[in-house]
Parts: C-alpha cells; sequence; structure tokens
C-alpha cells in the first residue's frame, strides 16, 4: 500500500526476521507485528483521506482513499509535500496558507475549506480538519488530518443559494438579489459623493389580457423573452432582475448623465416591443419604464425602488410604452394618496361622507326636473376633499363599493322624503353615479331593488349613471346589468358622453334613456365652431335613438340659448345652481336660487 507501510513479506517483521524467530523471542515482538498488520488493513480501508505531516514537513502517511478523492495517488504527496497547493484552485490559496501558517503559529486545530483540480480537469471540493499531534510527554510530532470530500454538499448549497436569489421561471436575480446589489451600489455611490447608477422599474402594459386570453403558458413564454432581450441591451455590469409577476428592475451601473441612460432604456424599449412569435401567434408588447437616477442621498435602497415605482406608474397614466423620471412632486401626491387611503377606512364609519344636490333643469323653461347625487367628504383636517381625489382611489381599493352604497341609499331616502312631503317633488328623479366596480358586481340590480323598497322611492324616480368608458370595457356584461336594471323599472344615463369613443352599434343596443353630453364640448361651444358641431351632432343622434340628452357645465346664458336652439331636453351647471346640501334642496326649487351660504359648495 503506496504510503502505508513499506512493502514486507507477510512472513516477515520489521527486521526481516522471519515471524517463527519474531516468536521465538517472544510475545511483545509478536504484538507489534500484529498491530502493524492491524493498522495496514484499516489504513487501506480508511472512507476519508488521512494525511499526517512530520514535524520537518514530510509526509509520514497519505492514505490510499487520495486517490479516489483528488485523483492523484499518494507518491505525489510524499514526493512534494505541498502538492496540496499545487493542484489547489488559485482562488483558494490564500485560505490554505493562512491555515498553515495559523498551526505553524502554535494553534492546536484548524479547518478550511477549498477547491482541488482533478487530472481530468474536474473540481472537487474539501474539507480540511487538522489537529496539532503530540506525544505522551508534550512533544511536536506534526500533524494529522481529515480530508473529506464534500463537493455534492457545496453543488447542493450552491444550487440552494442560486434558487433563493435567482427567480425559476426567466433565472434572473429575484427582489432580494436586486436590492442586495442595489444596495451596494448605492453604498458605493455614498462613498463617491456622486451620481453614477439609475434604476428602471418596468411593468409590462396589458400583461393581465395576455394571461386571460392566451393563458398562463404562453404568458409564461412572453415574460422568458422579454427577459432576454432586457440582458441583451444592457452591459456585463448591470443587473435585469424579475422581482414578481410582470415587474422587472433593471440596474444600470456606472452612468453620468440622464442621457446616457435614457440611450439605453430607448434601447430597452425597443427591443422589449418587437413582435414576438409564439407558435402560429404573434404578439407584441409594450412596458411602461420608470426611471430614478442615482443620487447618495438616498438612505436606503427601498426608497430607490419605491421612486421608481411611482415614477412607472405616472408613465402607465400616460399610456402604453412610456418613460417618466422620478421628481419629487410624484412622491408628495403618492404620499397624499396613501394618506386618503388609510382615511378613508374610517370615514364612512364616522359619518364624514355627505352629499350634495345639483338640479337638472329644463333648457327652455328652467324648470328644476331633477337632482345629481354628488358625494362629498369632510375631512375632520383637511376639510371637505375633493371627489376627484378619493373617488379614484376608493376605485382602486375596492372601497367604492361600500361608499356607491351609502350615496344610493341616502339620495333615494332624500328624495323619498322630499316627494312625501312637497307635491312639487312628484315627477322628479334623482341621478346617482355608479362606479365600473358597482356594474360589475353580480349582486348590484337585487341591492338597488333592495335600495327601492327600503326607501319606498318608485323605481322610475331613479336614474342611474354610467359612463361610455365603463360600457365599452366589457360591454356584453355591462348589457345585460343594465337590461336587468331596466327591467325593475329604473331610468339610465350614459355620462360624459363624447369622451368615449364608444360604437354606435353598441350605443343603440343599450337599453339607455338618457345621453348627458361632456362639459368640455358645452363649454366652449360658444367660442369654438368645432365644439358646437359636436353638441349638434351629439344632440341629433341622441334624438334619432328616442334618448333625452342633457347637457353639462352650462355656465352662460348664451350656451342656454344655443342648447335650447338645438332642442336638448336639459341643462346642468352653474348657471342654474351649484350644488346644495340635502336641507336645502326644497328653498332651491321654491325660491328658484341657492342660499348664500352654499354658493362655495362645489
Amino acid at each position: 500500500m503506496a504510503g502505508s507501510t513499506p512493502d514486507k513479506s507477510p512472513d516477515t517483521c520489521e527486521s526481516g526476521e522471519t515471524v517463527a524467530g519474531t516468536c521465538a523471542r517472544g510475545d511483545n515482538s509478536r504484538a507489534l507485528y500484529d498491530c502493524q498488520q492491524r493498522f495496514a488493513v484499516l489504513a487501506e480501508h480508511l472512507f476519508n483521506w488521512e494525511v499526517w505531516q512530520g514535524p520537518d514537513g514530510r509526509m509520514e502517511f497519505v492514505s490510499d482513499a487520495c486517490e479516489r478523492v483528488c485523483g492523484y495517488n499518494a507518491e505525489h504527496f510524499y514526493r512534494n509535500p505541498d502538492f496540496f497547493s499545487a493542484i489547489m484552485h488559485e482562488a483558494d490559496i490564500p485560505i490554505w496558507r493562512k491555515l498553515q501558517g495559523m498551526m505553524q503559529g502554535g494553534a492546536r486545530a484548524g479547518e478550511a475549506e477549498f477547491r482541488l483540480r482533478t487530472p481530468d480537469g474536474r473540481e472537487r471540493w474539501i474539507q480540511y480538519l487538522v489537529r496539532r499531534v503530540e506525544d505522551e510527554n508534550g512533544g511536536f510530532r506534526g500533524y494529522r488530518a481529515i480530508c473529506r470530500d464534500i463537493s455534492e454538499r457545496k453543488l447542493m448549497a450552491m444550487q440552494l443559494k442560486h434558487q433563493a436569489w435567482h427567480d425559476p421561471l426567466t433565472d434572473l436575480p429575484n427582489r432580494t438579489l436586486c436590492m442586495d446589489r442595489l444596495g451596494r451600489t448605492l453604498e458605493r455611490a455614498k462613498r463617491k459623493k456622486g451620481t453614477d447608477f439609475a434604476l428602471m422599474f418596468v411593468d409590462l402594459d396589458r400583461f393581465k389580457v395576455i394571461n386571460d386570453s392566451l393563458g398562463h403558458a404562453i404568458g409564461d413564454q412572453i415574460l422568458r423573452e422579454t427577459a432576454v432581450r432586457m440582458v441583451r441591451e444592457v452591459r456585463a455590469m448591470d443587473t435585469v432582475s424579475r422581482i414578481g409577476g410582470d415587474e422587472f428592475v433593471i440596474l444600470l451601473e456606472e452612468v453620468d448623465t440622464l442621457e446616457e441612460a435614457q440611450h439605453i432604456i430607448r434601447r430597452i424599449m425597443k427591443s422589449v416591443e418587437e413582435p414576438i412569435s409564439i407558435g402560429p401567434r404573434i404578439v407584441r408588447v409594450t412596458a411602461s419604464f420608470g426611471v430614478v437616477m442615482g443620487d447618495p442621498g438616498y438612505a436606503t435602497a427601498d426608497e430607490v425602488l419605491r421612486n421608481a415605482h411611482i415614477a412607472m406608474h405616472h408613465a402607465r397614466e400616460e399610456g402604453w410604452g412610456n418613460m417618466v423620471i422620478f421628481n419629487e412632486g410624484m412622491l408628495e401626491r403618492a404620499m397624499n394618496l396613501m394618506h386618503i387611503e388609510m382615511d378613508l377606512y374610517r370615514a364612512l364609519d364616522m359619518g364624514e361622507f355627505f352629499l350634495t344636490y345639483q338640479p337638472i333643469v329644463n333648457i327652455g323653461c328652467r324648470t328644476i326636473t331633477g337632482f345629481e347625487a354628488l358625494v362629498r367628504w369632510r375631512h375632520p383636517e383637511r376639510g371637505t376633499v375633493s371627489p376627484a381625489e378619493f373617488i379614484p382611489v376608493s376605485e382602486g381599493t375596492g372601497q367604492i363599493l361600500s361608499i356607491g352604497k351609502w350615496v344610493l341609499y341616502e339620495a333615494c331616502r332624500d328624495m323619498a322624503r322630499w316627494r312625501s312631503e312637497f307635491p312639487e317633488f312628484e315627477d322628479m328623479v334623482v341621478n346617482v353615479n355608479l362606479s365600473a366596480r358597482q356594474l360589475s358586481q353580480p349582486g348590484m340590480v337585487d341591492q338597488v331593488a333592495d335600495v327601492l323598497r327600503e326607501t319606498g322611492l318608485p323605481a322610475r324616480c331613479l336614474r342611474l349613471e354610467v359612463t361610455e368608458t365603463m360600457l365599452m370595457g366589457n360591454p356584453e356584461f355591462a348589457n345585460m346589468a343594465l337590461r336587468r336594471l331596466k327591467e325593475i323599472g329604473v331610468k339610465l344615463c350614459i355620462d360624459d358622453f363624447g369622451t368615449g369613443y364608444s360604437s354606435l352599434s353598441y350605443l343603440q343596443a343599450f337599453p339607455i334613456d338618457t345621453l348627458k353630453v361632456d362639459r368640455s364640448f358645452v363649454s366652449k361651444m360658444s367660442r369654438e365652431p368645432g365644439n358646437f358641431k359636436i353638441v349638434q351632432a351629439v344632440v341629433a343622434l341622441a334624438h334619432s335613438l328616442g334618448l333625452e340628452v342633457v347637457a353639462e357645465g352650462v355656465e352662460e346664458e348664451e350656451q342656454r340659448i344655443m342648447l335650447s336652439e338645438l332642442r336638448c331636453e336639459g341643462g346642468q351647471g352653474f348657471l342654474f345652481s351649484r350644488p346644495v346640501r340635502a336641507e336645502d334642496v326644497p328653498a332651491l326649487v321654491f325660491g328658484g336660487t341657492a342660499p348664500d351660504s352654499l354658493k362655495g359648495v362645489a
């Protein structure tokens, strides 16, 4: 056995004498021989690679397991005691030298992990456990080491680490690794005290539509192809990460100017938008890009990512395939929206909402024919909050469902009360706006019927308003819902008509009673002939379909006269009255004007 014991005949001892001669000299020699034989058998069957290095550095013993572990037999280590470093991965040699220096400095034990290259060019991970060897008197006898092959364990650990830091679908860095690299980049920027990186938050436009229509398998192919294209367009130093769903983050290193970053971004955008072939299908994808230029003033990587995300949402609001650079005003708006969202959760329970009513009048004789119920929010700190601020937020959070139900109930109750107290309200109608989320609720029609029954308001006195955009989002479902509402006797109105570019064939199919001409056309009709022609066309279209028309935003007498000449039935706007609170509606009906104290309520 190479390196274990010199080759001997089974019948000879260390001195060369025969076994019989040895035994004749006494039991001690026989015991020594037996010990040597047992050690030889033990050394030959050791699983781990055993090494004993003498005080002078020479190898005293190297077990045969070394050939199984590293591919080299023991003779290489006997000839060259530093053969470890000769076959060691160069990156790990400093670890080896440090361990050697520590042991030579008097340490009693040590441990290291390093890679050895086998004769066929592969690498094996070795765990090296070494202890100082002393005799019974404390004399130094060298070092004994155990070398264990831990390659499989290391490979598994590296695989687990890769899985922990990478997205399984695209193999891109995941959110954890993205934030780690962004954090390191930010720290470097702080040390340099300058801007030298850019971060992009990328969100694929309409990706949910792709998943819903083509299936998740094709959606996954699109995500993988998009990832490949993004990586192809950035430099080796940059990082493309997928942090979830259809959201990607791109970290551009060493970019000193916005123009340099924009050049790279446009290249990425162009690549992403190229058609993707998936079987017989050709799919085109666009993406919204929110960009933050690196600033050492950022405290954390989370702040950088947050601002890039805010900028992405602004890009999305501008349309598909846009890029927006972050500014501080965006953060202020986002914080404001967050506070509104948080405050909305308690607003309904605390009774902070109230209704105002704007009259709808007969254009010709100015008599009031009904009212539109408008929800307002009396915030305890901010005062009256505009619906333009809180309605979109409530739509996004789903709170619009509870707010809309409250508005419907209060408006129907108020109108039922006025009808019971004043004969003049007998034929009046209250208009209530429906949100897109309300219209899409399966139980919406039953909810309307329950409110009418509870309040005692006849269905003909309720007119529900929906927008063109709501109808065209899912025209088949919207038509079904509107027909069910029509069956219970409710009147229906399309609000803001002219802004949604709806199909005339769909418009003819919907069971609508009234069209409202959007204020953006009415307010300019007396000064811009083009807007007058639009209003004229809408009125003519509505009448051809047997519908009534109400013009919104009437603020000037000249506008009223022009609408009257067009035979527009109704009007609504500041020319007639601003919205008033419920308690002042009767006075408005009988007196014809709003109380002075309410003229500031919009």
